[in-house]
C-alpha cells in the first residue's frame, strides 16, 4: 500500500470521526440520528486504527 492511499485513508478517517463527534452534541439523544452519529464515530475509529496499523507494519 503506497503512502498516498494510507494519508488518504487517514484523511476520511479524521473527517468521519470529528464530523461525528461534533455531531455528537447538536442531535437530540434518543433519535435515529444519534444513533448513526455513534455509529460513525465508531467507523472512523476503527478506520484510523487500521490506518495505523497498516502503517505500523509497512514501517516495521
Amino acid at each position: 500500500m503506497t503512502p498516498e492511499v494510507l494519508k488518504a485513508f487517514y484523511r476520511m478517517a479524521v473527517f468521519v470521526l470529528g464530523a461525528s463527534i461534533l455531531l455528537y452534541f447538536l442531535v437530540e439523544p434518543d433519535s435515529a440520528e444519534h444513533a448513526i452519529t455513534i455509529l460513525s464515530a465508531g467507523i472512523g475509529a476503527v478506520l484510523l486504527l487500521l490506518v495505523a496499523l497498516a502503517s505500523w507494519i509497512m514501517n516495521r
